[in-house]
């Protein structure tokens, strides 16, 4: 019998985080043949959730932002269909950051936010009220002047309080893996923007089912997902891509490849260093890419007094010196840094928590993993008595684990770090000197989190509907 042409598909997608499902979900509903290749057996990278025990844990991923009437999160879901699938929930508050002297607490009301913010800090009223305005304000001139800012220059630029400025920050340190002086100032007021002021969204049932959503929409418009396969080679002949090889061997040929997959892996592994210009390996291996995380999964036998309220993403902050806290973490000095964010589940039976840490080493981590949890949880405990006695579940993940589940270049939880010398470099183009083979997900694009991965997998489908000339 002969054998069967190999199928021919028009759009190859390395990876199924939120990025690559959504230029996926765009091309597939554009007509265009599309397949997505993912070595992990289900969809979402690091906003994924898995079970343990009967317990419903979310990977990495807690909340998202940008999702109000007229952000592009919103608006991307509801023209792909997503809005139609899952029903997506905002707690109130959104976020609660606990300080040595005082509290904060972010309410979807943003005039509430700032009226609580101004019994706290009342000498910074201008100030607080000038800085929501120009974080919520439309006009891109404003941003434009941030390019060569940090994001202490900016944050001082408006406030004169210290201690103001350690408080604001710190979720963006937690979402962003930066402190202050060394955070792009863009990038910091895109995270407190969109992670704070207009946070605190959440898929009902859990963060599946968003990713998951995004598979159904492929899916229904006759994409194909293949689950635990690894791309090995990104092919190329007379400079223009021809599909991809598997590590079974198997090849797959295609007009289009995107790789919605770290830089590195994807130059210097996928493309191999007799196609890639040796210049762009050594930039890239000379940029710094940003802190990977450390991340405990608690299940609860009950709630109990004492408990953050559920779905609310609360943040401890033991100090006002930030860069002393990002200098601790950057040695792995985890109890010395002190500061973490605590999330309570929807359902009040499992609690996450996470800090950033380096990516060290798999046996550094064997060996220390344990203690490092359990002096993680004593510092919990400080702040919620209770919660020993009631654990019934107790597990964590390393920056290891998460590079084991995503590939992701040293477990980077933020794709590179957001500093002024790596923020409008070229080299985060989501198109390529090679034909055909185009970019997608953080580390080509200069927001974070899902906002920023689900932009970049829109930008890069329009980029190839653009030259299809389907738009």
């Amino acid at each position: 019998m002969p054998k069967k042409d190999k199928e021919i598909y028009d759009a190859i997608i390395i990876g199924a985080g939120i990025s690559g499902l959504v230029c996926g979900c765009y091309l597939a509903k554009a007509g265009m043949k599309v397949l997505i290749v993912e070595q992990h057996n289900k969809p979402g990278g690091y906003f994924t959730s898995f079970k343990r025990k009967g317990f419903l844990f979310d990977a990495a991923a807690h909340s998202f932002g940008n999702y109000r009437e007229g952000g592009h999160v919103r608006k991307i879901f509801t023209e792909i269909g997503v809005d139609k699938i899952i029903k997506i929930e905002r707690f109130d508050p959104s976020d609660i950051i606990i300080a040595p002297d005082f509290k904060l607490t972010f309410w979807n009301d943003t005039n509430a936010t700032i009226a609580d913010i101004v019994t706290v800090f009342p000498k910074e009223k201008d100030n607080i009220i000038n800085y929501f305005n120009f974080l919520t304000s439309s006009n891109q001139a404003e941003f434009t002047k941030l390019k060569n800012k940090t994001f202490y220059s900016l944050l001082h630029s408006f406030f004169d309080d210290e201690k103001l400025i350690s408080a604001f920050a710190l979720p963006v340190l937690g979402n962003g893996g930066l402190p202050p002086s060394l955070m792009h100032a863009f990038s910091g007021s895109k995270i407190f923007s969109e992670f704070v002021i207009d946070g605190g969204y959440y898929p009902e049932s859990g963060i599946q089912n968003l990713p998951n959503a995004l598979d159904r929409i492929v899916k229904q418009n006759q994409g194909k997902i293949l689950y635990r396969k690894l791309v090995k080679t990104i092919l190329v002949a007379n400079n223009s891509v021809t599909g991809v090889k598997l590590e079974s061997n198997e090849t797959l040929i295609s007009k289009y490849v995107v790789s919605a997959c770290d830089m590195i892996q994807t130059y210097e592994t996928l493309l191999g260093k007799t196609i890639t210009d040796k210049q762009i390996i050594d930039r890239l291996r000379n940029m710094v890419p940003s802190i990977s995380t450390f991340i405990l999964y608690m299940g609860i036998n009950k709630p109990f007094e004492g408990l953050p309220p559920p779905g609310t993403n609360t943040w401890y902050l033991p100090h006002y010196d930030l860069n002393e806290i990002y200098d601790q973490v950057q040695k792995c000095e985890l109890s010395k840094a002190g500061m973490y964010m605590l999330r309570v589940s929807p359902d009040q039976k499992t609690i996450l928590a996470f800090v950033g840490a380096p990516f060290e080493t798999p046996l550094f981590w064997k060996q220390n993993k344990r203690q490092i949890a359990e002096d993680f949880l004593s510092r919990i405990g400080n702040l919620i008595p209770d919660i020993k006695k009631n654990i019934t579940y107790f597990d964590a993940a390393t920056p290891s684990t998460l590079y084991r589940y995503t590939l992701n270049y040293k477990g980077a939880a933020f794709g590179w770090a957001k500093m002024p010398s790596q923020t409008y470099d070229p080299i985060f183009s989501k198109t390529t000197s090679i034909n055909g083979l185009y970019l997608t997900g953080h580390w080509t694009s200069i927001a974070f989190g899902m906002p920023g991965t689900c932009y970049s997998g829109h930008d890069t489908a329009k980029r190839i509907l653009r030259k299809e000339k389907i738009l």
